[in-house]
């Protein structure tokens, strides 16, 4: 059985200034925490550097070696580390992976001005369920590396590539028709298509009028009762069904 060494008060305080965005945009790093979304790290292509768990968590899950630092915490360390109410066992210091180009996939998801981070990581995960490979967002959408955005992807966000851009400078170059989500439009049920973006905006604000400007289509959920709106992550899974699930 390996021996791990304990982590130093100077590696806690490493993890704790990791909690900030300001930090994480210095060192090119960011922090996963919880026993699900740290093993779907280790089985995806993302760079691991270090990981900080209880002893009793990385004798259980014995971690692969591939140069990645491992290092024992106790519960105490690990309740300072987190971004969370609630410790985790396990927490790993992770690369920011390169930016990549938005792939010409069957189906992509645009988000404008996404702010509430179980929204978008709940959007992740739909999306990961829904095949979709690739999240454009505006710039003023909230950050992918925000502790409670991972951990409501539920490890999606290994397989989910999320891009921050220009949503209109993209739109206006995208090849392939633009549905946009608002609340009154064509109902989603009526829509036959197999490829294009599914545009969601923010529950407080919905999408900009200039975004809105450019789409193709403007589609809508029909409401049956008398609820005002739809959480936009319950909107999109909906959408996503229709459109993807039951074409």
């Amino acid at each position: 059985m390996a021996a791990y060494p304990n982590i130093s008060a100077q590696r806690v305080k490493y993890f704790q200034s990791l909690k900030l965005k300001k930090y994480r945009q210095k060192y090119g790093q960011f922090v996963v925490e919880g026993t699900k979304s740290v093993l779907e790290l280790l089985h995806s292509d993302m760079l691991v550097e270090e990981i900080a768990g209880t002893l009793q968590w990385l004798e259980e899950f014995e971690t692969p070696s591939k140069g990645i630092r491992t290092l024992v915490a106790t519960k105490d360390q690990l309740h300072r580390m987190t971004a969370l109410k609630t410790a985790p066992p396990v927490m790993a210091v992770v690369k920011i992976p390169e930016k990549k180009e938005v792939q010409d996939t069957n189906w992509i998801l645009g988000l404008d001005g996404i702010r509430d981070p179980g929204n978008l990581g709940t959007i992740i995960r739909i999306a990961d369920w829904y095949g979709i490979s690739d999240i454009v967002c505006s710039e003023d959408t909230v950050e992918l590396f925000n502790q409670k955005v991972l951990t409501s992807t539920m490890g999606s966000f290994t397989r989910v590539n999320v891009h921050y851009l220009d949503l209109n400078r993209f739109i206006e170059s995208y090849k392939h028709q633009v549905l946009a989500c608002v609340m009154t439009g064509k109902p989603v049920y009526e829509i036959r298509a197999d490829k294009g973006m599914i545009l969601i905006g923010s529950e407080s604000h919905g999408i900009s009028d200039n975004l809105l400007a450019l789409s193709s289509e403007r589609i809508t959920i029909p409401s049956v009762g008398k609820a005002e709106s739809l959480n936009a992550a319950v909107a999109t899974g909906i959408i996503c069904d229709r459109l993807i699930g039951h074409p």
